[in-house]
């Protein structure tokens, strides 16, 4: 097979590390997984790699009397970013399809950069294979992306379509109609929260939705209560989009305004409860200062009336033997120790669950359809879609488009006030909120802080607002126009270098 003319010049890679591992028998299955290099890179080659291996390993076990599979690495050791990796990828698996490859199936693993997943989907339309991804990266279309599968434990761009959103859902639940979103100058926290915003006051009327929103570019005690004074008269249901420290500097300001009284409830996000980029996660003790003089004690009141939305992450038996195994090999076999507290990270975790569905897959369409059909990339993903996979005792939902379905958490700061603990959650499959059941089975309690039931609504016209946080510049109904959707590269992969 001869490459289309725009790759008629490509050359051959001289310091690309490539490693093969070969197993069983019947039909060859080529399994391409690119690597970052690095040392903050969250899929980079120590910490991606076992599990890799662990799930090839796995595969052999299971399917290896009907697929034969072959694992390829690219690993650059000098590329540390995506800036630095740009488009190499597309070339790496260029040469290999059109030089080297024997497979009568082939499927691409990463990278997650956004530099290279668009050059690297359109290649694997042409060529008719399955592409799965650990993350976003705008590669939403299918019918410009036919055979990308996007595993990444969040996808913003489908978060944010309006009444399928975490916060037009919660709202729902609860019956709230009024809600206010306080955006913070951090890059990502605004960027977050004026795009939520936007798509949500976009559908949000259909809901009977009033949305206010406020935006504080300062972390000056002051300019905060004078924003959330504004707020109070607006909505008692608060959505904080911050870091972790300037969330603490909200509430302790809220506190100070009798806003922790039990009349206003507080919403913020941890997503993924480890270190991405600079925002850290919430941890032990949240409310906990830096100082002597921190006010810890009305933190800690304070924060009763703060829930925290993560994204769910059951910690199943069988999560936890694959965690340590994962982190064993890392020390055998990749010279890279985890820390006490460090987590195998979620966008590890998507790796491994792509290799998992992408065999279950080939091995139903070769028993069904024949071997021949194992080769139609649009075919393999037709059958992937649209169903749930049951993979270390978790849920692992892909929608009709080919997307990676979060499921919620949402956590209340348990009786101690040591750390907080869900409550409630969210099922994709289920479409659903339930309770969180205690090891009696008994369902845990919301307590809702300061009062029997939850919050009073505060009803206005329908009207979506916009504002600075200060008064004469709320913007009137109408006057808000929904930004452009463009998803930047965190949180959907990697840190930025």
């Amino acid at each position: 097979m001869r490459p289309p003319h725009w790759f008629s010049v490509i050359s051959s890679i001289i310091l690309l590390t490539t490693t093969s591992v070969t197993v069983g028998v019947a039909i060859e299955v080529a399994l391409l997984q690119i690597f970052l290099g690095g040392r903050t890179d969250l899929t980079r080659w120590p910490l991606v790699g076992p599990v890799f291996d662990i799930a090839l390993r796995e595969l052999q076990h299971d399917y290896g009397d009907v697929l034969n599979f072959t694992q390829i690495r690219f690993n650059y050791p000098n590329i540390s970013s995506c800036w630095q990796m740009e488009e190499k990828p597309a070339l790496w698996v260029s040469q290999y399809y059109y030089n080297d490859s024997r497979a009568a199936v082939t499927s691409i693993f990463g990278t997650g950069c956004w530099t290279a997943t668009e050059t690297i989907g359109h290649l694997a339309r042409e060529w008719n294979i399955p592409y799965m991804i650990p993350n976003d990266s705008g590669l939403g279309d299918k019918t410009r992306f036919p055979t990308v599968t996007r595993l990444a434990p969040y996808l913003w761009s489908r978060d944010l379509l309006g009444n399928t959103s975490i916060i037009s859902r919660l709202m729902a639940a609860h019956k709230w109609t009024s809600a206010g979103y306080l955006c913070t100058g951090s890059y990502y926290s605004s960027y977050e929260c004026r795009t939520r915003y936007s798509k949500h006051a976009g559908t949000g009327t259909k809901r009977n939705q009033n949305l206010y929103r406020y935006n504080l570019e300062t972390k000056n005690a002051e300019r905060i209560k004078f924003t959330l004074d504004q707020i109070k008269s607006q909505s008692r249901v608060i959505f904080i989009f911050a870091s972790k420290s300037l969330i603490r500097t909200i509430m302790l300001a809220a506190a100070d305004l009798g806003m922790t009284n039990g009349d206003y409830v507080y919403y913020a996000f941890d997503y993924y409860e480890i270190p991405v980029g600079a925002l850290q996660p919430l941890g032990s003790l949240p409310w906990l200062g830096n100082s002597s003089n921190s006010r810890d004690e009305d933190a800690k009141l304070a924060y009763r009336s703060l829930f925290i939305v993560t994204l769910a992450n059951a910690k199943t038996p069988e999560y936890l033997n694959f965690s340590r195994e994962v982190q064993s090999l890392s020390a055998r076999s990749y010279n890279y120790t985890y820390t006490a507290n460090e987590k195998v990270n979620p966008w590890v975790m998507a790796e491994y669950y792509a290799m998992k569905i992408l065999g279950v897959v080939l091995n139903e369409t070769v028993i069904l359809d024949g071997a021949d059909a194992a080769s139609n990339g649009a075919g393999l993903n037709k059958r992937m879609w649209n169903r749930t996979y049951n993979i270390l005792g978790r849920q692992i939902v892909l929608d009709e488009n080919g997307d990676r379905v979060a499921d919620w958490v949402v956590n209340q700061l348990d009786p101690g006030g040591n750390a907080f603990r869900p409550v409630l959650q969210w099922s994709s499959s289920m479409k659903i909120f339930t309770a969180v059941t205690e090891e009696d089975g008994t369902p845990r309690q919301i307590v809702w802080y300061n009062r029997t039931s939850l919050p009073a609504d505060r009803t206005f016209p329908a009207d979506n607002h916009d504002s600075t946080g200060k008064p004469e510049i709320l913007a009137p109904s109408g006057e808000h126009q929904p930004s452009q959707l463009v998803v930047p590269s965190w949180p959907s992969f990697s840190s930025l270098q």
